[in-house]
């Protein structure tokens, strides 16, 4: 009779798992994890037609290299390279992650810059950003709860194109003035401010001076066109509604000089 390996318990399982999550990652117990999401992927490359798929794969493949170009700049991405600190992409994907406050800090203002210029590219994000555990290999090869609890900010809570903060970073960061300036609350949810420095200039920890200028007016165009768009897909009506809420307010307050 030939010989048939016997059936693993439960039990049995759980010890490889464990061991194997021992000896190969390493677990980081307080890490904030950033996930963002293009706005309607999908949906663009399933509506367009052949002849003007490589145009828009040329201005996403614009807005990605700049983000990694801005984050190849950061001086925080250096300094962090011993301490677990990462930026990446899969597929439409971006993400972040570090276990100091003040490299999300500046990782944020990072992205508010790059998030006008990408809106300006017609090209919106929406994320979310948590505090959890990571289990580590590689950079790129992790896994924990921050992660997921990152994940479902951006699928489930955030609605709009915004980055939505979960409760336990907010309440680290709140003591840090810049990270409140550019956090507002919305029916208890904390998310950072989409046009925060539409009017004012923002002090990147970058090496060189590769900030590029933002249309505004670009912006406002492509915002208008895409409610105008949607105006009868209420799911994605109301996404536009809300950023053109926030812009006309940001211009009311750069028009009367309130901060």
């Amino acid at each position: 009779m030939a010989y048939v390996n016997p059936e693993p318990i439960l039990e049995d399982v759980i010890t490889e798992i464990n061991e194997e999550a021992v000896s190969d990652y390493t677990r980081m117990d307080e890490v904030y994890f950033a996930f963002i999401d293009v706005l309607g992927f999908k949906k663009t490359f399933d509506d367009i037609r052949i002849s003007k798929e490589e145009d828009m794969a040329d201005k996403y493949r614009d807005v990605f290299n700049y983000y990694f170009e801005l984050m190849g700049e950061a001086k925080f991405m250096e300094r962090g390279k011993s301490t677990g600190c990462y930026a990446g992409q899969t597929s439409d994907s971006l993400y972040f992650y570090t276990d100091r406050s003040d490299f999300l800090v500046e990782f944020m203002k990072i992205f508010s810059h790059f998030n006008l210029y990408a809106m300006s590219k017609d090209v919106f994000f929406r994320g979310g950003i948590a505090k959890g555990n990571l289990y580590k290999k590689e950079k790129y090869q992790f896994y924990g709860n921050s992660v997921i609890y990152a994940y479902l900010m951006e699928s489930v809570i955030s609605k709009y194109p915004i980055i939505v903060v979960d409760e336990k970073t907010n309440e680290d960061m709140k003591k840090i003035s810049e990270y409140e300036s550019m956090i507002a609350c919305e029916k208890g949810r904390y998310y950072i401010k989409p046009f925060k420095f539409l009017y004012e200039d923002v002090a990147l920890d970058i090496v060189n001076p590769i900030k590029r200028e933002i249309d505004v007016d670009k912006i406002k165009h492509n915002i208008e066109n895409n409610r105008s768009l949607f105006e009868y897909d209420a799911k994605n009506y109301e996404k536009y509604v809300f950023l053109k809420k926030q812009l006309v307010a940001c211009d009311n307050n750069n028009n009367s000089g309130i901060e």
